[in-house]
């Protein structure tokens, strides 16, 4: 994978992030519960840092930040189904939904960067370590996600 393959697939990890990110607070202000409210608002603070790890390693390859309003890219068509899902879930009012969608959206990343990470030896080793990296933060949130969703039952 050239250079320029790693930072298309960075880019669109980074934007599914800005998602997260937005996808997170909206949900913490929406949910009545305190524990998921502060889960939620630590869940967006993390995927904010995971952006800003991305971010960095773009600036490594040459590339430029990936910020809010960004409009281009592979990653939007598929993203806007699961955002649009996400809102109605917030608008719905019910804890078990919205931990639903929560965790389908992290599901969605995750799949996104086991395609990438596939083709890991042909990035450089640094933008495969930030992935890795990332991804096992965004897996133990999918935990954590689940085991909230046991609470709520």
């Amino acid at each position: 994978m050239n250079n320029d393959k790693t930072r298309e697939y960075l880019k669109d990890i980074a934007e599914l992030c800005i998602d997260g990110v937005q996808g997170y607070k909206d949900a913490a202000e929406k949910i009545d519960t305190p524990y998921l409210k502060s889960l939620f608002t630590t869940f967006a603070k993390e995927r904010e840092g995971i952006l800003n790890s991305i971010n960095q390693e773009l600036a490594t390859l040459g590339a430029p930040a990936v910020t809010q309003g960004r409009t281009d890219g592979t990653a939007l068509g598929s993203l806007h189904k699961i955002w649009l899902d996400f809102k109605s879930a917030l608008s719905s009012d019910n804890t078990e939904s919205i931990l639903e969608e929560c965790k389908r959206g992290e599901q969605y990343i995750l799949d996104e960067m086991d395609d990438v990470l596939k083709n890991k030896t042909e990035m450089p080793i640094s933008s495969a370590q930030v992935l890795q990296d990332a991804r096992y933060t965004i897996w133990k949130r999918m935990e954590t996600i689940e085991n909230a969703e046991e609470v709520q039952s």
